[in-house]
């Protein structure tokens, strides 16, 4: 007798840890398209004095597709360790760039990087706030540290609707 219950117990515990690293992988409430802008300084939409660059990202809520990375980013081979999970459009001062990126969610601490080389990338960290992002993003680059007095660029976001990949494409 105690043989089906403790089967049908342990069952009942592997499809509730099951579905909570699904939840933990795969937050639906992160799927949109986001506007950002990143600052040096004080940062916010309605007062633009500090903004260094803009971005549009869309973050999917599973990954994509592997056709869309190739249009966005055809210098993207990463699909075993590292798939992507989000598109951007990194606009700065004299030109705009695209490309496909991974994010990870710790809590509400969103983690994602825009713009990469083989030796240097853009970090970027920001807490969610409902449709909100507030955080810091900076630029690594391979062997070489930061300089005293380092202090990271500001990032500010905001949702502007569904996961759309079209929102990644150059104008």
């Amino acid at each position: 007798m105690k043989r089906p219950m403790t089967c049908g117990l342990l069952s009942l515990l592997i499809l509730t840890c099951s579905a909570a690293q699904s939840a933990r992988s795969k937050d639906r409430a992160i799927a949109g398209t986001y506007e950002l802008i990143i600052c040096k300084g004080q940062c916010s939409f309605t007062e633009r004095g500090n903004v260094l660059r803009t971005a549009i990202i869309v973050f999917f809520d599973r990954v994509m597709k592997r056709q869309d990375v190739e249009r966005i980013d055809s210098t993207y081979h990463d699909f075993k360790y590292d798939p992507a999970k989000a598109c951007y459009i990194l606009t700065n001062p004299n030109r705009q760039t695209s490309g496909v990126t991974s994010w990870t969610l710790n809590g509400k601490t969103l983690s994602f990087s825009l713009m990469r080389s083989p030796d240097s990338w853009y970090s970027v960290r920001v807490e969610r706030n409902g449709d909100l992002l507030k955080g810091v993003g900076n630029f690594w680059s391979a062997g070489v540290a930061p300089p005293a007095g380092f202090v990271p660029d500001t990032i500010v976001g905001r949702r502007r609707g569904p996961a759309d990949v079209a929102a990644c494409k150059l104008s």
